[in-house]
């Protein structure tokens, strides 16, 4: 290479220059060049001394973090770090500064930054040390927000906990319910055969017939549980009558609708369809069978080219910190809820705390069959 070149035009003080396959020379790159690359990273990067400090960044980190440059320049590094880890952080940055590498940060571990906000986010950091021309040593960050990532990851983590749950009440079913069946009609029908006297006969002949018709009711509730059959064959609001009325019968909860669809309701898409509905039975469930009431609420309507459903009990309620953050790992059932309405372009919110009831609000944009929104 060769440093003796003219400098371009626009350039800094220093171009490099290498020999094409013709033999002539081409300029390669120019500090302004390599500034330009800097600013243009995608990701936010910062150059650190090796006292902590910064001493340059770039747009990304200012986009990221919310300071300005000035407040940023000049500051230690451990202001980007959540106030309880910022001691171990200035350890860890003492302990890299003794044997500097080019290497991820914190390997294995679920690193956290802080925005001028004062709202934490995971990244991935990156540390690059090295002698800038000014002289020093320095490290160069670079940290990417995998906020996106890691709520993918949760994501397929609660739908595998989903999975097996729901594999979990299917085995319940068949084992608390018809397996039970199944085998007292095995002793009936043996003592049946051995039974000479006719009203006898008679009477465990309409004992059996009762149990047959229990388990055929069962195994329909269970065959709605998995795919409500009217919700094919005639429409939402008759699977959600369906849905209500059972609630009364099997949970003994009493469910005050309002439903408002108008003629919308047998002109959307499948999927929308199924989402609303798997929606507000989850959530209607939850009402019976957690909230500790007889009753609940339940209004759905359409407006604004959306579909609203809110489902509201007045019941225990129950510890959640954000309405709109994912909930936690127990909270399958809004897990959920939540997935359903995302997946369909919408979103849901729940309003609740200990004592105060709960209200679950999921809104999703109505869909023509041919994909195309109202």
């Amino acid at each position: 290479m060769n440093e003796d070149r003219p400098v371009p035009e626009g350039c800094g003080d220093r171009v490099m220059s290498i020999r094409a396959n013709d033999g002539m020379e081409q300029p390669l790159l120019c500090d302004r060049d390599y500034r330009a690359v800097f600013e243009a990273s995608p990701d936010a990067m910062l150059v650190v001394d090796s006292e902590g400090v910064i001493r340059d960044l770039n747009p990304q980190a200012l986009a990221m973090f919310g300071w300005t440059r000035e407040e940023m320049e000049g500051s230690q590094v451990e202001m980007l770090v959540p106030t309880a880890n910022r001691g171990l952080h200035e350890r860890h940055r003492l302990r890299y500064a003794e044997a500097p590498s080019p290497r991820p940060m914190g390997r294995g571990l679920d690193l956290q930054a802080l925005r001028k906000d004062g709202t934490a986010f995971p990244v991935e950091i990156s540390l690059s040390p090295g002698k800038l021309a000014s002289g020093p040593e320095h490290v160069i960050c670079t940290i990417r927000d995998i906020t996106g990532l890691k709520r993918v990851q949760w994501l397929s983590r609660m739908k595998a906990i989903a999975a097996e749950n729901e594999r979990k009440h299917i085995s319940r079913e068949l084992h608390d319910e018809f397996l039970q069946f199944l085998v007292a009609l095995k002793i009936r029908g043996k003592l049946l055969v051995d039974e000479m006297d006719r009203e006898e006969r008679e009477r465990a002949w309409g004992v059996i017939a009762s149990q047959i018709l229990d388990a055929i009711r069962g195994v329909k509730r269970l065959i709605r549980g998995l795919r409500p059959p009217k919700l094919d064959q005639q429409g939402l609001v008759s699977a959600l009558a369906t849905l209500f009325r059972d609630a009364r019968q099997v949970h003994g909860v009493t469910i005050h609708a309002t439903v408002r669809l108008d003629w919308v309701a047998d002109e959307l898409d499948p999927v929308t369809v199924l989402a609303v509905y798997r929606i507000v039975q989850e959530a209607v469930t939850n009402a019976a069978t957690h909230a500790g009431v007889r009753e609940a609420a339940v209004t759905i309507r359409s407006a604004d080219r959306m579909i609203v459903a809110e489902i509201r009990d007045e019941g225990c309620g129950f510890e959640l910190a954000n309405s709109g953050a994912a909930p936690d790992g127990d909270n399958i059932g809004l897990t959920a809820m939540r997935e359903r309405a995302e997946l369909v372009g919408g979103s849901l919110t729940v309003l609740t705390s200990p004592g105060k009831g709960t209200t679950v609000q999921a809104t999703v944009p109505m869909v023509r069959p041919d994909g195309e929104q109202w």
